[in-house]
């Protein structure tokens, strides 16, 4: 239970007594038997715990996910790679590569400039485990830093 400070306008006598929130007692002085009491706005808050998260709890938490986040990120791209691939085809017909189907898109008088970008995305992914590298490195360098 709390503790209230009471004070008499009278004498300027302070008591503290201990009681429930939700009573209202009448406390009367004991030198001025006839003056009642009026209770103090407190500033001790001994009894009381305050809960709550403070900003630099915050900010160590937001840093920790951070840097979870990111060796999380570096080793989805290891495991999974960039996200799902667009097989190249002309037409209907799959070719296995993005310049090859340029070259198809050209012999079939097809407007092969829209196969570029691919192309150049093609260039950046590694043969070997079919990740983005650039994507990969900079996760990698990110995660490093954090």
């Amino acid at each position: 239970m709390p503790t209230y400070e009471y004070r008499c306008n009278k004498c300027e006598n302070v008591v503290e007594i201990i009681h429930s929130i939700k009573e209202s007692p009448v406390i009367t002085c004991e030198d001025c038997p006839d003056e009642v009491m009026e209770r103090l706005i407190s500033h001790n808050f001994g009894g009381f715990i305050i809960k709550g998260e403070s900003p630099s709890k915050v900010n160590k938490e937001m840093g920790v996910r951070r840097k979870k986040n990111a060796n999380l990120g570096v080793r989805q791209l290891e495991r999974y790679g960039t996200g799902p691939r667009v097989a190249p085809n002309v037409g209907g017909e799959e070719v296995g590569s993005w310049t090859e189907a340029a070259k198809l898109a050209k012999d079939k008088g097809l407007n092969a400039d829209s196969y570029q970008p691919m192309i150049e995305k093609e260039k950046k992914i590694s043969k070997v485990s079919g990740i983005d590298d650039t994507k990969w490195k900079k996760a990698k360098a990110d995660s490093g830093k954090i």
